[in-house]
């Protein structure tokens, strides 16, 4: 078998240490670790891992672990258990408490250090959501302000934009948590992720490719398809391409080819130079096509019972209110000069009425054969 191996499984929660061996497969050790953590066998979640060259990936786990293009002159081999897959429903799909709570503290580290953009006003209310998920109803005798760790709960970028103290930002989710009194530590886990589950960037990774043209443009897979960005703006698709429109992905050197569903389609052909990247992108690709196809016949089934959207509004509507209250504070004291590309972005798309669904069905809209040929026409966004 070999000479055992050290490694380092960290997570959001801690650190793990253990040995493998040159047998030892990817599978073998998510068991290993599920099982130390007390947490369902959810195979939306893997192993990251950056190989020799610093690039990242992900361990296969029906391969044997040695095998794969990790830095084997590591030592200890260092692996990181996180969410690879992301769930459409959270409620659906999250089974047990431990999963829950990992996979929340995973989209909240996305949240706080900005790669999952997040408005100034549902910011407070998740760092409301978050001590309410820690500490419980609030407590003036236990919970003294060394409890609330401002740069823990809120992005960087929305402290900076608006003139307040730390104090006064403590002050502000302060008495959104009060609001939270009576909601178990479980259910403020669950009603944050139900919100996060509707962020644009929620569950989305981007790869810098190209057309034809040369035109750098990012691709953006997630959930529910392939959707493609201009190089300047990450939160508003130009064209979306759904699972359910692609029959087959594949990529030959630099060159990736999709053969649409529809007959009269064009093959959508992008480009990306770096050989294991693309390794990368077509399993992302194709593992988020499997788990797409496997919830369609689970809901066919009945096994998997979609909350209707209206339902789910209704549900929001107090959070609604509390979050325009937030907001009326908030913009009093904004600074309007910082705001990001991103911040006027989501702006623009909420005054036109649109949300997440709207503007990917929006990026879908016309038949695959226009898309891909707009597709072919885009040029490089002014930055």
């Amino acid at each position: 078998m070999g000479k055992p191996v050290e490694i380092v499984v960290s997570h959001v929660e801690g650190k793990l240490e253990d040995t493998i061996t040159a047998g030892t497969t990817g599978q073998e050790l998510f068991e290993t670790v599920c099982g130390k953590l007390g947490m369902e066998h959810i195979t939306l979640f893997s192993f990251a891992y950056k190989d020799a060259k610093g690039y990242d990936a992900f361990v296969k786990l029906d391969k044997k672990i040695l095998k794969q293009d990790v830095n084997k002159k590591e030592i200890p081999l260092n692996l990181n258990f996180r969410a690879k897959f992301f769930p459409e429903a959270v409620n659906d799909e999250l089974i047990g408490d431990v999963v829950q709570r990992l996979f929340w503290k995973q989209i909240k580290e996305g949240i706080v250090d900005g790669s999952i953009y997040c408005p100034a006003e549902l910011c407070v209310l998740f760092a409301a959501q978050s001590m309410q998920a820690q500490y419980a109803d609030f407590n003036e005798a236990e919970h003294d302000s060394g409890v609330l760790k401002v740069y823990e709960e809120l992005p960087k970028r929305v402290i900076e934009q608006h003139s307040l103290s730390f104090e006064q930002w403590q002050d502000r989710i302060r008495n959104a948590w009060k609001q939270q009194s009576g909601v178990t530590k479980e259910q403020s886990i669950m009603d944050y992720l139900n919100i996060a589950q509707d962020l644009e960037q929620y569950g989305i990774t981007y790869f810098e490719i190209t057309n034809k043209k040369g035109t750098r443009l990012y691709l953006g897979v997630h959930n529910l398809g392939m959707d493609i960005y201009e190089l300047n703006n990450k939160v508003t698709p130009r064209l979306g391409f759904p699972w359910a429109e692609i029959r087959n992905i594949s990529f030959n050197d630099k060159k990736f080819i999709i053969k649409m569903v529809a007959k009269d389609a064009p093959d959508f052909r992008f480009y990306s130079p770096r050989f294991k990247l693309n390794k990368r992108i077509l399993a992302l690709c194709v593992g988020n096509h499997q788990f797409f196809v496997s919830r369609r016949r689970a809901q066919a089934a009945g096994e998997l019972v979609q909350e209707d959207r209206r339902t789910l509004e209704a549900k929001l509507m107090k959070t609604k209110e509390q979050l325009q209250n937030i907001r009326r504070d908030l913009e009093s004291v904004r600074d309007a000069s910082k705001l990001t590309r991103e911040d006027t972005e989501h702006q623009r798309q909420e005054e036109a009425g649109m949300d997440k669904f709207k503007t990917m069905k929006k990026a879908q809209s016309g038949d695959a054969k226009r898309r891909i040929m707009d597709f072919e026409d885009m040029e490089e966004a002014e930055c």
